[in-house]
């Protein structure tokens, strides 16, 4: 799991997240029908209001919390893609006041 630190808690946070080929290790452009859901504070998941963004063709993808999802003192955003072999790390961020 990657994690995030001293972040502000309650603004907005782009977080950046590379996609990559389980198999291969290499970076996965185009990835599919990406879903990205968050945790605040351990509670169930749910959608988040942004969806992940490829930045160009590189692999690598933003996703923008906004200011209430970033409104807990611990978070998990899990993402997923229906793309074959495909592998993403959740992130966990600890916002600080």
């Amino acid at each position: 799991m990657n994690t995030i630190n001293n972040v502000t808690k309650g603004a907005a946070l782009t977080i950046y997240v590379p996609i990559y080929d389980a198999e291969f290790g290499e970076l996965i452009t185009g990835a599919a029908a990406l879903d990205s859901e968050i945790s605040k504070g351990g509670s169930a998941f749910y959608d988040c209001t942004n969806e992940l963004t490829e930045l160009g063709t590189t692999g690598v993808y933003s996703l923008l919390l906004t200011a209430t999802e970033m409104s807990a003192d611990s978070i998990c955003v899990k993402m997923t893609t229906t793309t074959a072999g495909a592998k993403i790390m959740p992130v966990a961020i600890y916002p600080t006041v």
